[in-house]
């Protein structure tokens, strides 16, 4: 099973929507950027100047809700 990173903030509706959207079974690490360890991997992977939500997969970076949800969900089915 790949790395998935989920790069989100508080107050962002877009971040809260694909949240509450993860398939179930799937294990995604939910990075909050405005916290010191969330801004330091953001800045690993240079996502300091992109919106979020950000998905990260085995370092291929997925930015939009929809195109994460799409992510993921071909994920949960094993579809890469």
């Amino acid at each position: 099973m790949p790395e998935i990173l989920l790069f989100t903030k508080p107050g962002c509706q877009k971040c809260d929507y694909v949240k509450e959207r993860i398939p179930e079974g799937l294990s995604v690490n939910i990075i909050d950027t405005t916290t010191a360890e969330g801004l330091a991997e953001a800045a690993y992977y240079e996502l300091l100047n992109k919106h979020t939500p950000v998905l990260v997969v085995d370092d291929q970076l997925y930015e939009g809700a929809i195109v994460i949800l799409n992510k993921l969900k071909d994920l949960s089915c094993g579809t890469e």
